[in-house]
């Protein structure tokens, strides 16, 4: 009977757990993080913050992508969701950085005169 009945194949294919999505944004968040720890040392203090919400721009760009070739039914949790939840991270990781840092990092430390 569910050759002829679409709404249980789709019920069917709902039901079904989605991983992708979720290793998506958590290996996403997990790269940044790794990222970060390890420029640390070795970039500026006031670059790092900036440097990680860039950083998870791409990853949501690399996520949108994903989502964009590979269609999926409508799930729990899709590979758009993945890539919102990392632009909103970014955004918020972007609005935590202070505008004089950021006047410090384009026009650098001293300007010529």
């Amino acid at each position: 009977m569910t050759i002829t009945n679409p709404i249980g194949n789709l019920r069917a294919a709902a039901a079904r757990p989605t991983t992708g999505p979720v290793l998506a944004l958590a290996g996403a968040l997990a790269a940044t993080l790794a990222t970060a720890a390890v420029l640390q040392p070795s970039i500026a203090r006031e670059a790092l913050v900036p440097a990680a919400a860039t950083l998870l721009f791409v990853f949501a760009a690399a996520v949108a992508l994903i989502a964009w070739l590979r269609p999926v039914p409508p799930r729990r949790f899709t590979y758009w969701d993945a890539a919102g939840v990392l632009t909103f991270i970014g955004i918020c990781a972007a609005a935590a950085v202070e505008p004089e840092q950021m006047v410090q990092l384009v026009a650098g430390a001293e300007r010529p005169r």
